[in-house]
């Protein structure tokens, strides 16, 4: 049950990964591009997450931490958005895809049964040769 769980998480955690992909944007794209959020690199470095953002003119306006910003080009180094990612997305379904169908491959099982053969070469010579091993369960 642990290993479902554990697989399932595996799965949930490279969906979301996958599905995703993070890529910078000029203020000119962001203004083209409709997203709930956009992470803003100021020039000292920190990030500031802009929520509904917008451009006007040549500043950047959203919410940042439930209020609402106006952040001028001056003070944007670099601007962040998730962009959906089908390539990805495509490549995770087909990988689910092959590692279900090779999980239910060895749960289902090989395929023919064989029934043992003794030393003599032919099956069901048990009834001849009991002692041997075959026959008492020992290859």
């Amino acid at each position: 049950m642990r290993s479902i769980l554990g697989c399932a998480l595996l799965v949930a955690v490279l969906a979301t990964a996958s599905c995703h992909t993070m890529r910078p944007v000029t203020l000119d794209q962001l203004s083209g591009i409709n997203t709930d959020r956009a992470w803003v690199t100021k020039p000292d470095s920190s990030v500031v997450v802009v929520y509904v953002p917008q451009v006007v003119g040549d500043t950047l306006k959203g919410y940042v931490n439930g209020e609402e910003k106006q952040l001028p080009s001056t003070v944007v180094k670099q601007v962040i958005v998730r962009r959906p990612a089908p390539a990805r997305t495509l490549l995770l379904i087909g990988g689910v895809a092959v590692g279900l169908g090779a999980a239910f491959a060895t749960l289902s099982g090989s395929g023919e049964y064989k029934m043992p053969t003794s030393i003599a070469g032919q099956p069901g010579d048990c009834d001849k040769h009991p002692e041997d091993p075959i026959c008492q369960g020992h290859p």
